[in-house]
């Protein structure tokens, strides 16, 4: 659990440097962007001085002359509109020439112009002009340029997010896969050796009811080792009927299981036939009766129903056990999540392998109450 939270920390101080990060972009982008509309203001305010020195000092010499038209020259992003005191066109700077061909579009610019800054007056002998402006192309593009560079970077960690996801997804089921190999392999090891033995018991002159039961258990841990040699691997898929198949696991567990558990079976009368693995399947629903049980601590009732639908096979299977907490919904299908003290966290993880990845179907709770009682939902497409 200490894990888990360290975990959970360093996430959310990830989070939280990656929020700092993003502020400190756009304060400072913001920031920029304030000085460019400064220095742009400065600029046209020098450009209107520069033309109004033009027009009414007689006197400039031909270098000063050189540089004030220069200086006018220079001014190649930010669009300018100069006007006579009537609104007038006289010139302009930066403009697109259909704008200025259209008196209609002409009257539209100067009002996004006044609407951005006020227009600034020029004092001339022969009567006043004025200068319209507005924010160069560069200026407009930098106020979005952060919201920009945040849309990039958030998807970026998404990305990086579901990357990593994938990979940890991909690593823990080729962990869960070689664990049940390597599960399968230790087991067949002594099996093979006791159904050696089983042979020379069955020669015997003994009473052979028990051989006969030590049979159907080898029987039994076969059919285990099997399933575990199948996980990891894609088994073939035959055409099953599902009824049948519930059937003989759901009573198998029942004559094992303690006489105080009350077990319903429910199902179609007539056959259904599926694609399915009839060990891994039957190992699901094992698993879910055996939690049922544990989760009823020996006593209660365990009701397993089918329902044939036009499209999908529902089977629930429901008990009248402790409930499953609402926060731990989501967590029950993960590797390594277990409730229990002598628990591995394993059953319902590859409950949901056999069902979702093998048999293209669903597993989840469909309802779950505390003390009460839980109902979980799988859904097979016919």
């Amino acid at each position: 659990m200490k894990f888990f939270k360290s975990v959970r920390l360093r996430n959310w101080a990830g989070y939280a440097l990656a929020l700092c990060v993003a502020l400190f972009i756009i304060l400072f982008s913001n920031s920029k962007v304030e000085e460019l509309k400064n220095e742009e203001s400065v600029k046209i305010a020098n450009y209107a001085k520069t033309l109004e020195l033009l027009n009414t000092e007689t006197e400039i010499p031909p270098n000063t002359q050189f540089f004030l038209v220069q200086l006018i020259e220079q001014n190649t992003t930010i669009p300018v509109i100069l006007v006579d005191q009537k609104g007038n066109y006289i010139d302009s700077k930066n403009v697109n020439k259909k704008i200025i061909s259209d008196p209609l579009n002409l009257k539209n610019e100067l009002n996004e112009m006044e609407e951005s800054y006020n227009p600034i007056l020029i004092n001339l002998p022969f009567g006043n002009q004025y200068v319209y402006f507005k924010n160069s192309v560069l200026l407009n593009q930098l106020r979005y340029y952060p919201f920009v560079l945040i849309i990039l970077i958030v998807l970026f960690v998404w990305f990086t997010y579901w990357y990593f996801k994938t990979i940890k997804k991909t690593e823990q089921g080729l962990l869960w896969a070689g664990m049940a190999k390597e599960t399968a392999h230790q087991i067949g090891t002594p099996l093979s050796s006791i159904m050696g033995w089983l042979e020379i018991l069955k020669g015997e002159n003994i009473d052979q009811k028990p051989v006969r039961n030590i049979e159907r258990d080898v029987h039994r841990l076969q059919s285990i080792t099997e399933r575990f040699s199948k996980i990891g691997s894609t088994p073939s898929l035959n055409k099953e009927d599902i009824v049948e198949v519930s059937r003989q696991a759901f009573m198998y567990l029942k004559k094992r299981m303690s006489k105080q558990i009350i077990f319903e079976f429910q199902a179609p009368e007539y056959p259904i036939y599926l694609s399915l693995n009839h060990t891994l399947f039957s190992w699901v629903i094992e698993n879910l009766i055996k939690n049922s049980a544990d989760a009823m601590k020996g006593e209660g009732k365990i009701k397993f129903q089918i329902q044939d639908n036009k499209k999908n096979i529902f089977i629930d299977i429901s008990d009248e056990g402790t409930g499953i907490e609402s926060k731990n919904l989501k967590k029950i299908f993960k590797p390594g999540f277990t409730t229990k003290k002598r628990g591995w966290g394993l059953g319902l993880s590859l409950a949901k392998r056999i069902i979702k990845d093998y048999h293209y179907g669903k597993i989840f709770v469909q309802n779950s109450q505390i003390n009460k009682g839980t109902t979980f939902r799988i859904i097979l497409k016919k």
